[in-house]
C-alpha cells in the first residue's frame, strides 16, 4: 500500500510541476499579518484533493476527485451536485446560469489531454470540448467565457469557449507556459504568462478582435503568478510560488499591497472582503477550502486606503 501511495503521490507531483499548477508542495497554511481564516471544509483522510472553485448564489462549488459538489456559506452543508468519469486531476469549475461546468485530465501522458463540458439535470457530465492543458478560465461582463490552456510546451493559447457547443475560437497565441486569467471591471483581459513571469494586459478592443500574440500585449506588472483575479477594489490578486503565497497587488504603483495567504494555494476567489481558496497539501494528499477575511483594523485601513485608490486609478485609467 506505501508503494502504491508513494506512486500515486509521485505521478500528482509530476503533472502539477509540468502543467505550472499554482500549488505549493511543502509549505504549511497559515495567513498573512492583518488577514485571519476559518476552515470551511477538508478532505483530510480520503486520500483526495479538490480541483477548480466557483461562487454561485451562496455557495461554493469545487470538484472532489468525480464528485463536483457544491458547499452552502450558510451553513457549510455540502451536497453532491454531479459526477465526472474518472480522472487524473480537475482542472477548472464554473458556474453559468444554473449550470456547473467543469474541465478534467484524463492522463498523465504529455501534452496532458484534458475534457471540458457541463453537468445535466441528472447529474452526469456531458462533454463537449477535447482539449490538451487546460489551465483557467475567466467570464467577462458580458457572460463570454475565455479559457488558457497549455496544449504543448511553451505553446499557451487563449480561447473563447462557447457554453452551449463547447466550441472554440483562437483569441491569442500567447506561447510560455500558462498561468491564470483574469478581466478587470473594465473587461481587459490578464494572463499570468509564467515562462518571463509577467503580467500581461490585452484591451478590450484587443479581446474583440482576436488574432492576437504576445508581442501586443502590455507588459504591467513583473511577477511569475499561477491564478489571478480582480476585487472590488481593482487591485490584482495572484498566487505566486507555485501557490506558495497569496498576495494583493496595486497595478497603478506596480506595488505589493499585501501578502494574504501562504501554502499550497490554487484556485481562489475575491468577493468584497471575503476572500475563498483551495489549499492542498501534496504530502498528505489532501485539501482544505479556506475563508479568509481582513481583521476589523486592516478593514479600517484598506478603508481609508481605498478612496485614494480609486481617485487615483479613475485618472490614470485603470
Amino acid at each position: 500500500m506505501a508503494s502504491r501511495r508513494f506512486i500515486k503521490i509521485r505521478g500528482a507531483l509530476f503533472i502539477f510541476i509540468l502543467l505550472a499548477k499554482a500549488n505549493s508542495v511543502m509549505a504549511a497554511f497559515v495567513t498573512g499579518a492583518g488577514y485571519t481564516s476559518t476552515e470551511l471544509y477538508s478532505t483530510t483522510g480520503t486520500y483526495t484533493t479538490i480541483g477548480g472553485l466557483d461562487l454561485d448564489g451562496g455557495k461554493l462549488y469545487f470538484g472532489q476527485y468525480t464528485d463536483m459538489k457544491s458547499l452552502n456559506l450558510g451553513d457549510n452543508s455540502t451536497q453532491v451536485v454531479g459526477t465526472i468519469p474518472s480522472n487524473v486531476g480537475n482542472a477548472l469549475v464554473i458556474r453559468h446560469n444554473g449550470t456547473t461546468y467543469t474541465s478534467y485530465g484524463t492522463s498523465y501522458n504529455s501534452p496532458y489531454p484534458y475534457k471540458m463540458g457541463y453537468i445535466n439535470g441528472s447529474g452526469s457530465y456531458v462533454n463537449q470540448l477535447n482539449e490538451d492543458g487546460i489551465y483557467d478560465c475567466a467570464v467577462n461582463s458580458l457572460g463570454d467565457c475565455y479559457i488558457v490552456a497549455n496544449p504543448d510546451a511553451l505553446g499557451s493559447k487563449i480561447l473563447k469557449y462557447n457554453w452551449s457547443s463547447g466550441s472554440t475560437t483562437e483569441v491569442a497565441d500567447v506561447g510560455g507556459y500558462s498561468g491564470g486569467i483574469a478581466f478587470d471591471h473594465f473587461d481587459n483581459l490578464y494572463y499570468a504568462e509564467q515562462t518571463s513571469g509577467q503580467i500581461l494586459k490585452f484591451t478590450t478592443a484587443q479581446v474583440a478582435t482576436g488574432g492576437l500574440d504576445i508581442s501586443e500585449a502590455e507588459a504591467i506588472l513583473s511577477i511569475t503568478a499561477g491564478y489571478i483575479c480582480f476585487g472590488a477594489d481593482d487591485d490584482l490578486y495572484a498566487t505566486t510560488g507555485w501557490g506558495a503565497t497569496l498576495a494583493k497587488y496595486d497595478l497603478s504603483t506596480q506595488s505589493l499591497v499585501s501578502e494574504i495567504a501562504y501554502g499550497g494555494i490554487g484556485k481562489f476567489i475575491v468577493d468584497g472582503d471575503d476572500i475563498y481558496f483551495v489549499d492542498t497539501d501534496w504530502v498528505d494528499y489532501s485539501s482544505t477550502i479556506q475563508h479568509v477575511v481582513p481583521e476589523p483594523s486592516t478593514v479600517l485601513l484598506l478603508g481609508l486606503g481605498g478612496l485614494l485608490l480609486r481617485r487615483r486609478k479613475s485618472i490614470n485609467g485603470l
